[in-house]
Protein backbone atom coordinates (compact mmCIF):
# COMPACT_ATOMS: atom_id res chain seq x y z
CA UNK A 1 0.00 0.00 0.00
CA UNK A 2 1.37 3.59 -0.76
CA UNK A 3 1.27 6.11 1.78
CA UNK A 4 -0.76 9.03 1.14
CA UNK A 5 1.79 11.48 0.45
CA UNK A 6 3.07 9.42 -1.75
CA UNK A 7 0.60 9.62 -4.14
CA UNK A 8 1.22 13.49 -4.75
CA UNK A 9 4.95 13.51 -5.93
CA UNK A 10 5.66 17.52 -5.55
CA UNK A 11 4.93 17.06 -1.67
CA UNK A 12 7.00 13.97 -1.30
CA UNK A 13 9.66 15.95 -3.44
CA UNK A 14 9.22 18.70 -0.68
CA UNK A 15 9.51 16.73 1.85
CA UNK A 16 12.30 14.96 0.75
CA UNK A 17 14.49 18.40 -0.11
CA UNK A 18 13.51 19.71 3.72
CA UNK A 19 14.60 16.47 5.51
CA UNK A 20 17.56 16.17 3.60
CA UNK A 21 18.53 20.28 3.89
CA UNK A 22 18.12 19.59 7.50
CA UNK A 23 20.17 16.87 8.22
CA UNK A 24 22.96 18.22 6.17
CA UNK A 25 23.30 21.60 7.17
CA UNK A 26 25.09 23.09 10.28
CA UNK A 27 23.48 26.25 11.03
CA UNK A 28 25.56 27.35 13.97
CA UNK A 29 24.42 31.70 15.67
CA UNK A 30 26.51 34.41 14.22
CA UNK A 31 27.07 35.22 18.38
CA UNK A 32 28.37 31.39 18.87
CA UNK A 33 31.40 32.21 16.05
CA UNK A 34 31.77 36.12 16.79
CA UNK A 35 32.51 35.38 20.61
CA UNK A 36 35.42 33.58 19.82
CA UNK A 37 37.19 36.16 17.20
CA UNK A 38 39.47 38.84 18.93
CA UNK A 39 37.11 41.70 17.30
CA UNK A 40 33.97 40.39 17.74
CA UNK A 41 31.50 43.69 16.00
CA UNK A 42 34.09 43.39 12.49
CA UNK A 43 33.37 39.38 13.15
CA UNK A 44 29.64 40.43 12.73
CA UNK A 45 29.87 42.71 10.24
CA UNK A 46 31.50 40.20 7.96
CA UNK A 47 29.09 37.55 8.40
CA UNK A 48 25.93 39.34 8.12
CA UNK A 49 27.73 40.92 4.70
CA UNK A 50 27.20 37.08 3.82
CA UNK A 51 24.06 36.75 1.60
CA UNK A 52 21.39 35.20 3.60
CA UNK A 53 22.84 35.82 6.60
CA UNK A 54 21.47 36.90 9.82
CA UNK A 55 21.10 34.97 13.32
CA UNK A 56 22.22 31.86 12.21
CA UNK A 57 24.64 30.73 9.46
CA UNK A 58 25.04 27.88 7.99
CA UNK A 59 28.60 26.21 8.48
CA UNK A 60 29.61 24.93 5.15
CA UNK A 61 27.93 27.55 3.25
CA UNK A 62 29.59 31.07 5.03
CA UNK A 63 32.94 28.72 5.00
CA UNK A 64 32.86 28.50 1.21
CA UNK A 65 31.77 32.21 0.95
CA UNK A 66 34.27 33.65 3.40
CA UNK A 67 37.12 31.64 1.56
CA UNK A 68 36.48 33.12 -1.74
CA UNK A 69 35.90 36.14 -0.55
CA UNK A 70 39.27 36.10 0.68
CA UNK A 71 40.89 35.05 -2.17
CA UNK A 72 39.36 38.32 -3.86
CA UNK A 73 40.84 40.33 -1.09
CA UNK A 74 44.12 38.88 -1.58
CA UNK A 75 44.16 39.03 -5.04
CA UNK A 76 42.89 42.74 -5.39
CA UNK A 77 45.66 43.64 -2.63
CA UNK A 78 48.33 41.91 -4.74
CA UNK A 79 47.07 44.27 -7.60
CA UNK A 80 47.48 46.95 -5.28
CA UNK A 81 50.91 46.75 -4.63
CA UNK A 82 51.91 46.32 -7.88
CA UNK A 83 50.10 49.32 -8.75
CA UNK A 84 52.59 50.75 -5.71
CA UNK A 85 55.39 49.07 -7.16
CA UNK A 86 54.73 50.42 -10.42
CA UNK A 87 54.58 54.03 -9.33
CA UNK A 88 57.58 53.88 -7.14
CA UNK A 89 61.50 55.04 -8.52
CA UNK A 90 62.60 53.98 -4.71
CA UNK A 91 64.75 50.90 -4.46
CA UNK A 92 63.88 50.17 -1.07
CA UNK A 93 59.89 50.57 -1.52
CA UNK A 94 60.13 48.53 -4.13
CA UNK A 95 61.91 45.39 -2.45
CA UNK A 96 59.19 45.85 0.33
CA UNK A 97 56.09 45.72 -1.56
CA UNK A 98 57.80 43.11 -4.01
CA UNK A 99 58.51 41.21 -0.65
CA UNK A 100 54.87 41.42 0.25
CA UNK A 101 53.83 40.05 -3.14
CA UNK A 102 55.40 37.24 -2.13
CA UNK A 103 53.43 37.15 1.23
CA UNK A 104 50.73 37.46 -0.67
CA UNK A 105 51.62 34.31 -3.14
CA UNK A 106 51.70 32.54 -0.40
CA UNK A 107 48.51 33.76 0.85
CA UNK A 108 46.84 32.98 -2.34
CA UNK A 109 48.55 29.39 -2.15
CA UNK A 110 47.06 28.66 1.57
CA UNK A 111 43.31 30.15 0.26
CA UNK A 112 43.50 27.41 -2.39
CA UNK A 113 44.40 24.96 0.29
CA UNK A 114 41.68 26.16 2.48
CA UNK A 115 39.50 25.94 0.05
CA UNK A 116 40.44 22.00 -0.97
CA UNK A 117 40.40 20.78 2.76
CA UNK A 118 36.96 22.03 2.89
CA UNK A 119 36.06 20.56 0.00
CA UNK A 120 37.30 16.98 1.58
CA UNK A 121 36.33 17.89 5.05
CA UNK A 122 39.65 17.96 6.36
CA UNK A 123 38.95 20.83 9.21
CA UNK A 124 42.18 20.64 10.53
CA UNK A 125 44.27 21.68 7.59
CA UNK A 126 41.38 24.38 7.02
CA UNK A 127 42.67 25.98 9.93
CA UNK A 128 46.22 25.78 9.68
CA UNK A 129 45.76 27.41 6.28
CA UNK A 130 43.96 29.79 7.91
CA UNK A 131 46.85 30.43 10.16
CA UNK A 132 49.19 30.88 7.62
CA UNK A 133 47.31 33.30 6.17
CA UNK A 134 46.91 35.37 9.10
CA UNK A 135 51.50 35.00 9.49
CA UNK A 136 51.93 36.06 5.96
CA UNK A 137 49.76 39.58 6.21
CA UNK A 138 51.01 40.08 9.31
CA UNK A 139 54.37 39.78 7.51
CA UNK A 140 53.23 41.77 4.91
CA UNK A 141 51.69 44.66 7.35
CA UNK A 142 55.32 45.42 8.72
CA UNK A 143 56.91 45.99 5.48
CA UNK A 144 53.78 48.17 4.25
CA UNK A 145 54.02 50.41 6.93
CA UNK A 146 53.18 53.73 4.44
CA UNK A 147 50.11 52.54 2.90
CA UNK A 148 47.06 52.73 4.88
CA UNK A 149 45.05 51.22 2.14
CA UNK A 150 47.75 48.08 2.55
CA UNK A 151 47.73 48.11 6.19
CA UNK A 152 43.54 47.62 6.35
CA UNK A 153 43.04 45.08 3.13
CA UNK A 154 45.50 43.23 5.60
CA UNK A 155 43.55 43.44 8.83
CA UNK A 156 40.15 42.62 6.98
CA UNK A 157 41.92 39.47 5.20
CA UNK A 158 43.05 38.80 9.31
CA UNK A 159 39.63 39.34 10.27
CA UNK A 160 38.39 36.96 7.40
CA UNK A 161 41.20 34.41 8.03
CA UNK A 162 40.13 34.26 11.91
CA UNK A 163 36.86 33.79 11.09
CA UNK A 164 37.56 31.23 8.77
CA UNK A 165 40.09 29.49 11.41
CA UNK A 166 36.90 29.86 13.81
CA UNK A 167 34.44 27.80 11.64
CA UNK A 168 36.69 25.10 10.95
CA UNK A 169 36.88 23.96 14.75
CA UNK A 170 33.02 24.90 15.03
CA UNK A 171 31.47 21.32 16.19
CA UNK A 172 30.10 18.89 13.61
Amino acid sequence: MIHSFAKHPLLLLTLLCFVFSSCSARTVKIGDICSKHNNPSICNAIILSVPGANQGVDIDSVSLYLINMAHVNAFDTITLISEIIGNSSDPQTNQRYSSCTMDYTDVLLALTQAKESYSSGNYGDMNSNGAVVTKDVKDCDTKAYDSSQIRNNNQYLADFSMIIMILAFLPL
